[in-house]
């Protein structure tokens, strides 16, 4: 017997995480290897010596803050795609001495002194049509450079060849921290090669299953230093771990939640295997007196917890209320589920299920008679583009979804595509009035050509903190895939902390009135106004134009104006420092001006952005206009 085949089998019968069966195995990783590769390159680069020195410097107080590294991609009509199944193993004992973050034993280790020194974060709630589907994208949870890189090998040896290695990125990130992403899916790592830089938030590739791994996830693992002689770092903080967490928004340790709804012909098929393929017997179209499966999928169901589900009819009004089954001690991939068949006489039209979990409601449509027809396509907004708010106070923004295409868009849904330590609800609201119309987290339909309106409240948990975190949103309908995802346009930049902040509601407003800074020529300059209001606390601010995308080259300054006249008080100057008072109101001045290059057109990435920062680099304020020069 091979030596990594019997640590596989140790690993299989002594050290595996107690928690729930959905535990992705592999063999140790060949660190070595990796570590030889990454030396090399930044040897090369001529990184050497400053990598040495940021090592040497590494705190987690000035560690660059992270993102959460899995998204869920725009086409995938889940809530959530993914799961967290091992934390880092925080005991060096071993083999079968298990300890993660939270005081919990939710990692594993090998019999060879191999503790697990990652996070992996598992696609689903099918695994392999996840990946095949490209559900689990995966991006730079920091910005740095590329450092070593190897796509090409196969997804599925699954535990079949033991000695078979991944796809990865290394990064390494501007805080001198080694950055492993590990296990991705064969042919679809992101075109930047050893050298290049790499921006927080940017895709790197789709979480796979590459290696020695038993279902697709990604290993996110952060070392100080090099693989193999250099420490692990785990991002995580809690009672058993750091003080200091590395990310921007930590989730809690038990992140229980609603991650998919879906109904199906017949209860699918889940393999105990992870190896095998499920067989997931999707079907959103029935007929009256068919059988259905409703199928509830949830995150961290813990304990003795219980997901209530009701399903009701096209008039609103209930046809089946009642309780689903509990978890078995805490099971990171839950799955419960209520067969039920339709009677005879099921009024036709849109059907909707409630699954109701830890006082958290989520919804989805399915269709009695007949389906929505056509694609319909969705643009979305929201105002103001960033909230600052203390922990336990709800975050709120009005957002406009709109449908321009010719066909109704149906079952509509919005939903954060990132963690959030706290609870997340959209209600519908009068277009003139804002006042609230809808209730907590209903489906809607948006006829075609038209729009709707929603206010969307954010409210963190006791303690929760997030720094500068800028929260993607998913809207999204049975026939429409998600509202293409525009930084600052209908993203959300969230900071939360323990004590009241300035929290400064801006907008930004175009010569034109259309969101667009048309600059008249390479050489020339154009201006746009931002008004201000600090609904939050006093405080000392830093206000700032920033140049996105290919607005980057554009010379940027910054004036505070005479409200009712719009003239400069000052000189403009590239930021603005001074204290605004709870509050308060303001108004500013952007100029732009050309340095010799052209800006094309492309609203999603070049933008000049006004932020406004305390002294932690706390985004406490922000809007941005799309800018182009003619």
């Amino acid at each position: 017997m091979s030596q990594s085949l019997a640590c596989l089998l140790v690993f299989l019968t002594t050290a595996g995480s107690a928690i729930g069966d959905d535990t992705p195995l592999h063999a140790q990783i060949d660190y070595r290897a990796i570590e030889a590769e990454v030396a090399a390159n930044i040897d090369r680069l001529g990184l050497s010596d400053a990598a040495a020195e940021r090592i040497a410097a590494f705190t987690r107080e000035t560690a660059s803050p992270l993102i959460f590294p899995v998204r869920t991609s725009d086409d995938a009509d889940q809530f959530l795609v993914h799961h967290i199944s091992n934390y880092v193993d925080l005991d060096s004992r071993g083999p079968g001495f298990l300890l993660d973050f939270s005081c919990w034993s939710r990692t594993y280790d090998l019999d060879i002194g191999y503790n697990h020194a990652g996070t992996d974060i598992v696609v689903g709630p099918f695994r392999w049509q996840a990946m095949d589907a490209r559900q689990g994208e995966v991006i730079a949870a920091a910005g740095g450079l590329v450092v070593a890189k190897f796509d090409g090998r196969p997804d599925r040896e699954c535990g079949g060849n033991l000695g078979a290695e991944a796809n990865y990125f290394v990064l390494l990130q501007d805080d001198g921290l080694h950055a492993y992403y590990y296990h991705l899916a064969s042919g679809s790592l992101a075109d930047f090669d050893v050298g290049h830089r790499v921006e927080a938030g940017e895709f790197l590739g789709i979480a796979g299953s590459s290696g020695t791994s038993t279902e697709p996830h990604l290993h996110f693992e952060l070392r100080n230093g090099l693989l193999y002689t250099g420490s692990a770092v785990d991002p995580y903080a809690g009672p058993c771990g750091a003080s200091v967490s590395l990310w921007r928004h930590q989730h809690a340790g038990i992140d229980s939640g609603i991650r998919a709804l879906y109904t199906h012909s017949s209860r699918p098929l889940i393999q105990s295997d992870s190896c095998v393929e499920d067989t997931p017997n999707l079907q959103n179209l029935f007929q009256p007196g068919d059988p259905v499966s409703f199928g509830v999928y949830l995150r961290d169901q813990n304990f003795r917890s219980r997901p209530d589900l009701e399903i009701l009819r096209p008039d609103g009004s209930v046809e089946v209320s009642t309780t689903l089954g509990e978890a078995r001690g805490l099971t990171p991939a839950a799955r419960q589920f209520l067969d039920y068949t339709l009677p005879g006489d099921a009024a036709p039209g849109r059907w909707r299920m409630r699954a109701t979990y830890r006082g958290h409601s989520r919804e989805r449509a399915f269709y009695v008679g007949s389906a929505p027809v056509g694609e319909a396509r969705l643009r979305s907004a929201v105002l103001p583009s960033s909230r600052s708010v203390q922990a336990e106070t709800a975050a709120t923004v009005f957002a406009t979804v709109i449908n321009p295409s010719t066909r109704d868009g149906m079952g509509c849904w919005i939903y954060p595509a990132m963690p959030f330590d706290g609870s997340f609800a959209y209600r519908a609201t009068d277009p003139v009035t804002n006042a609230v119309t809808g209730g907590e987290n209903v489906l809607f339909d948006i006829p075609a050509g038209q729009s709707r309106t929603f206010i969307l409240a954010f409210t963190s948990n006791p303690g929760a903190v997030a720094r500068s975190l800028d929260m993607p949103l998913r809207y999204r309908c049975d026939n429409a895939d998600n509202a293409p995802q525009i930084g600052s346009v209908n993203t959300v930049t969230l900071s939360i902390g323990p004590s009241p902040v300035p929290d400064m509601i801006s907008v930004g407003v175009t010569p034109s009135s259309d969101g667009v800074l048309r600059i008249p020529g390479q050489n020339a300059s154009a201006a746009f106004a931002v008004a201000t209001a600090n609904v939050g606390a006093a405080g000392s601010l830093t206000v700032e134009p920033r140049g996105l995308g290919g607005a980057a080259a554009l010379r940027l300054r910054i004036c505070e104006t005479d409200s009712a006249t719009g003239a400069c008080l000052a000189p403009p100057e590239a930021s603005i420092e001074r204290t605004y008072n709870a509050g308060e109101t303001a108004s500013f001045a952007v100029f732009a001006a050309g340095q010799g290059e052209a800006v094309p057109f492309n609203p999603a990435s070049a933008r000049v952005m006004f932020e406004a920062t305390d002294s932690l680099g706390n985004v406490r304020g922000s809007t941005s206009v799309a800018v182009r020069t003619d």
